[in-house]
């Protein structure tokens, strides 16, 4: 364990318990144990746990280590575009959920991470910042750290994460444009996202690439980050992506959802300078010959 520094920097009403507990989401037991063993302070004195935060304070605590990943480890073949001792950029293949979720619990992109880590005889919690759909592929960005995760979600809900897809849509579109349609919950299907007047903001830019028969290649730059906004809002346009069987249809000669995560862009934990990790479109989205 190491010590770690963090200045309190927007004005809060949080005792130091909830701080620690909001900002790097530990449980209950893991805080009790740190204000037990005095592993927290506040400018430079041991933290009573009550006390109050104000901007501008000095919080110094060392966390406690992972003990587990968090979900079951299985071998597993992963593509790894970029990583540091705070970070991992996978690129996620289709038809592959990033985390376990409702019947799934194996198979996932993190179960696959975790067997990763436990390859290289390291123990860190599985954590992506952030998730694409099962069948979109690309870049996920994971953190390996309590502070690395928190920096990243905070990063990511500040606008400060660039995330590029490209993407396949049906039909002829010759000009770039911006989709700004606000989505919410389809009230019939609840896995299901809809244009809807009191739903949440959302933004699209897309650039055309290219074109092909009946089909045309954009480049999408997301200004929000709604569940399911690209095909949403490119279904809303009428030009939904091609393969996409929920907002759209399967099309053959293209065996999946052809929408791929293909640029991230973010200042790594505990670094200064801005990087841009890619990845391209491997397998043509599965397009038969």
């Amino acid at each position: 364990m190491s010590w770690k520094t963090y200045t309190v920097k927007e004005p809060t009403e949080l005792t130091v318990s909830k701080y620690v507990k909001e900002r790097f989401s530990l449980s209950s037991r893991d805080i009790q144990m740190m204000f037990r063993k005095k592993r927290v302070k506040v400018n430079s004195r041991v933290a009573h746990s009550q006390r109050s935060l104000k901007k501008g304070d000095v919080l110094t605590l060392e966390l406690p280590q992972d003990k587990d990943y968090g979900v079951d480890v299985e071998k597993g073949t992963i593509t790894v575009l970029y990583e540091d001792a705070h970070t991992l950029v996978v690129n996620k293949p289709p038809f592959m959920l990033v985390h376990p979720a409702g019947q799934t619990k194996s198979g996932t992109l993190s179960n696959y991470v975790a067997g990763y880590y436990a390859k290289k005889g390291v123990v860190h919690k599985v954590r992506p910042v952030h998730r694409l759909d099962r069948d979109t592929s690309g870049c996920i960005l994971f953190g390996k750290t309590k502070e690395a995760q928190q920096y990243y979600t905070d990063e990511l809900q500040a606008g400060r994460i660039g995330r590029i897809y490209t993407g396949l849509v049906e039909g002829c579109i010759n000009e770039d444009g911006v989709v700004d349609e606000p989505i919410g919950v389809d009230p019939v299907f609840d896995n299901r996202r809809v244009i809807d007047e009191f739903g949440q903001p959302a933004q699209t830019e897309y650039t055309v690439l290219g074109h092909e028969v009946k089909h045309t290649l954009l480049k999408f730059k997301l200004l929000t980050g709604r569940t399911h906004q690209i095909r949403v809002h490119m279904e809303h346009i009428g030009h939904p992506i091609v393969g996409d069987a929920m907002y759209g249809t399967r099309n053959k000669p293209y065996t999946r959802q052809c929408l791929h995560a293909s640029e991230i862009t973010f200042v790594p934990y505990g670094k200064d300078e801005a990087i841009t990790v890619t990845c391209e479109v491997g397998d043509n989205f599965g397009r038969e010959k």
